[in-house]
């Protein structure tokens, strides 16, 4: 077994990014030491305060859409936002729900890199951590630049207006309506600013939070993939090497190991990676309505917040059916390296134990959301598809 000296640095490269969003949003697992008292309370705090804002912005803004909007298509366009809000707090507190769940995969990684059985696996693996942390900045970039673009430079470019009472009214990214006074007079106004916008932050952050955890995981077991045929191969490249049944062993324990920890980020990323496409499918419906109704009111700056909201959402749907076709590729060549082994080199006693390896390798490799919904870009394409079909059908209706 190949002695990995730096695993605690392959460790911290490979969770750095994930432990530096979760923390954000106070939800990172303790995996080997018991968080203090004071941590815990900064935990708690943390949980609150991102819950309290997200209320923040979503109790008033269905207030708003109930009793002041009465223009449909506004309605729609402010449906959107509410979707993603409730969306955000539904993954976020399935996140804490799957915490020993998300403990024990995060503990999993760890235990493959403190045994990596070469130097190839350590460079498999290293490989495969560098994508999953591309793509998390990737998604980062993506939610944060649109996230920032629509909280701060679509209100502040409507600029304010002053009404016959000579009171300044400032516009807000998500319209609200507060029963027991007015939020879009100073300095009322600015503080509801400020909260939508730290309340923007937070859903990002949620989103970006799954999508590298998602990514953390899918990668590993492609990495974990990819040694189990080098393993393989190793198996029959020297059929009469006296360390055979040593081989053999590390081969199907590997096997189980990985078919466990396949089953284990199922059941971990099923509820989310549901929530995310068809929540996201839905919402990329609305904002495509709510680009076209810009496009007609000949507003730019709006129009191209929608479009860059529009981007990353359908950026997010598509890392999660990225990661599932890059762990479907690597399942199909476990398939066949497993069907082209040179078997009849070994001896027959041999021969009969690769039978049960075989037959779990040619099983495939694939996440599902929701467990019936495969993450692949054959999915990514049914979910445009589907995107613009309802957008069609809203704005038939809406004509």
């Amino acid at each position: 077994m190949f002695a990995n000296k730096n695993y605690e640095e392959d460790i911290r490269y490979t969770m750095q990014l994930n432990r530096f969003v979760f923390r954000l949003l106070g939800i990172w697992p303790y995996m080997e030491t018991k968080p203090s008292f004071f941590e815990n309370f900064r935990r708690i705090l943390l949980i609150l305060g991102c819950y309290f804002l997200l209320c923040c912005e979503l109790i008033p803004t269905i207030l708003y859409i109930i009793f002041v909007e009465k223009r449909t298509r506004i309605r729609l366009n402010l449906i959107s936002s509410v979707m993603f809000t409730i969306l955000a707090m539904l993954k976020y507190s399935n996140l804490m729900l799957s915490g020993n769940r998300v403990r024990t995969c995060l503990l999993r990684v760890k235990d493959d890199w403190r045994n990596v059985a070469s130097v190839r696996a350590r460079d498999s693996m290293i490989d495969k951590a560098r994508t999953a942390r591309r793509l998390l900045i990737l998604c980062g970039v993506f939610m944060y630049s649109s996230g920032l673009y629509f909280r701060t430079i679509v209100p502040l470019s409507r600029g304010k207006s002053v009404t016959e009472q000579n009171v300044t009214i400032g516009y807000l990214a998500c319209p609200s309506y507060f029963v027991f006074f007015n939020g879009q007079i100073s300095p009322a106004y600015e503080v509801i600013f400020f909260i939508q916008l730290f309340s923007g932050f937070i859903k990002y952050t949620i989103t970006v939070a799954i999508c590298s955890l998602a990514a953390l995981f899918a990668m590993h077991l492609c990495a974990q993939l990819e040694i189990l045929m080098m393993l393989m191969n190793n198996l029959v490249s020297e059929p009469e090497a006296k360390n055979l049944n040593e081989r053999l062993a590390v081969t199907v324990e590997h096997q189980i190991k990985m078919r466990r920890f396949l089953q284990l980020v199922q059941n971990t990323l099923e509820f989310t990676s549901l929530l995310e496409v068809m929540g996201c499918t839905m919402i990329v419906c609305l904002l495509g309505h709510s680009v076209l109704t810009e496009w007609e009111n000949k507003n730019v700056i709006v129009m191209c917040s929608y479009l860059i909201l529009l981007t990353s959402i359908g950026f997010n749907i598509f890392i999660f059916c990225f990661i599932g076709e890059q762990l479907s590729i690597e399942g199909e060549k476990l398939a066949l390296t497993a069907c082209t082994l040179t078997w009849y080199r070994l001896p027959d006693a041999k021969v009969r134990a690769l039978i049960l390896i075989i037959a779990m390798s040619i099983v495939p490799t694939k996440l599902k959301a929701g467990k019936f919904v495969e993450l692949s870009i054959r999915t990514f394409g049914d979910v445009v598809k589907t995107a613009v079909t309802y957008f069609n059908l809203i704005r038939r209706i809406m004509e």
